[in-house]
């Protein structure tokens, strides 16, 4: 065990080793030399996307710090945003996102139960989205429709928004049978009856979030929803634009439900990142529509602008932020 709290940075090490490894010996020096040919515009936008996904963020998380009557700057937020994201990615399963996030919000005088319950209602939010996205993004799979067209873009976002703000006001409605229906699955299900602790803590989690999000009132709460939206867009939308850019074609509803299996894949898998898991999973998902080498070329821009440069940008503000607590931090954070 203590080598292993000590061993985060090798597990980061061989994380990126393999997910550089893995693309190259699948598809060939060919696959570096597709990646290559990308405009150096679409680099930029593909950085831009990310940036656009850690002010989105960061906007989340001032709402909700001055909703629970804390003050947290622009600044303040985008820090703490971009040093816990790094902790995610460099650490196994994204152990060290929310301890990230405990830590410095703390330091901004929120309380340990208030930075608790910021991270719960942020990842209670993230579920509605995916609870309202993942039925449109298969629908439109199976239908084959297209969203190429600036107008059907427009159309896929407001249909998106109007199926979470849905999704929202019904778990809020409902919260108290949907808290009865788990406890009695739990006593129904001998298999889970195991898992009781970590499900009530869950349980418990959820209500908290949920009275933290009736108190915000509804203005507030459709554009905490809002940003969730628009940073997932952003984060999902990075995928669609590297394919686009290696011309070639594939369905919008496939792209976002694949990314959907690999965040699952990474969270799953034991080194930090999803090293080498989610590089597998990326090829066997989309070799059947773009072919070995393209793909090769897509999953290394991909996990460029989704791996590669939450580390190379994060890892200074993670340093600075947490000052002498980083180390210990992320050691604490290779146990999990």
């Amino acid at each position: 065990m203590a080598v292993m709290k000590r061993s985060w940075l090798v597990l980061t090490a061989a994380s990126l080793v393999l997910s550089l490894a893995v693309p190259v010996l699948y598809g060939g020096m060919d696959s570096i030399r597709a990646a290559s040919t990308v405009p150096a515009g679409t680099i930029l936008l593909v950085v831009s996307m990310i940036f656009g996904c850690w002010l989105f963020n960061a906007a989340r998380i001032r709402l909700l710090v001055h909703a629970l009557g804390g003050r947290l700057g622009v600044r303040a937020a985008v820090a703490i945003v971009m040093a816990s994201e790094f902790a995610g990615v460099a650490t196994p399963a994204g152990a060290g996102n929310p301890a990230t996030y405990l830590l410095l919000l703390s330091r901004q005088g929120l309380p340990v139960s208030s930075g608790a319950a910021v991270i719960a209602v942020d990842q209670f939010m993230d579920l509605v989205f995916f609870a309202s996205a993942v039925p449109i993004a298969i629908a439109l799979f199976v239908l084959q429709g297209g969203i190429s067209h600036p107008i059907r873009v427009i159309w896929l976002i407001v249909v998106l928004f109007l199926a979470g703000v849905t999704v929202l006001i019904l778990v809020l409605r409902n919260y108290r049978s949907l808290v009865l229906a788990a406890g009695r699955l739990v006593q129904r299900l001998p298999r889970l009856r195991r898992f009781r602790f970590r499900m009530a803590r869950g349980v418990l989690g959820f209500r908290n979030s949920v009275r933290v999000l009736l108190q915000m009132g509804p203005g507030r709460l459709l554009l905490l929803y809002l940003f969730c939206l628009a940073h997932w867009l952003l984060r999902y939308g990075v995928l669609p634009v590297v394919v686009m850019a290696l011309d070639k074609a594939v369905p919008w509803g496939y792209l976002f439900v694949m990314q959907g299996v690999l965040l699952f894949i990474g969270h799953v898998t034991v080194l930090p990142g999803g090293g080498g898991g989610v590089e597998v999973g990326f090829s066997a998902l989309l070799t059947p529509y773009m072919g070995a080498t393209a793909t090769a070329a897509a999953l290394l821009l991909w996990r460029f602008g989704t791996f590669y440069f939450y580390l190379i940008a994060g890892a200074p503000v993670f340093m600075v932020a947490t000052g002498r607590a980083a180390g210990r931090l992320m050691r604490a954070q290779g146990d999990h």
